[in-house]
């Protein structure tokens, strides 16, 4: 598990709102396995999406050769992908 996925990264929730429309079946889905995770869902769903987003920026550089470009420096990956992202 990346360390975006874990319990223990701070949150601010006055960085920004992402909202998402799901269906009855994906909401019980995903509160499930917060719950199971003993996350809040919020918790749950950042978790997700950071791995996902640290997955391919990763892919894509890979692919393109972009991380050879310039040295980066050693972040917390958390802010590395936050950091990626406004690069690409």
């Amino acid at each position: 598990m990346t360390a975006s996925a874990q319990h223990h990264l701070p949150f601010s929730g006055d960085d920004g709102i992402i909202g998402i429309r799901t269906t009855a079946d994906q909401d019980v889905l995903i509160r499930r396995a917060a719950e199971l995770s003993g996350w809040t869902v919020s918790e749950f769903v950042l978790c997700a999406v950071l791995d996902r987003a640290e997955r391919d920026v990763h892919t894509h550089a890979a692919v393109t050769g972009w991380e050879n470009a310039a040295p980066t420096p050693v972040l917390e990956p958390v802010d590395s992908v936050v950091r990626l992202l406004g690069e690409i």
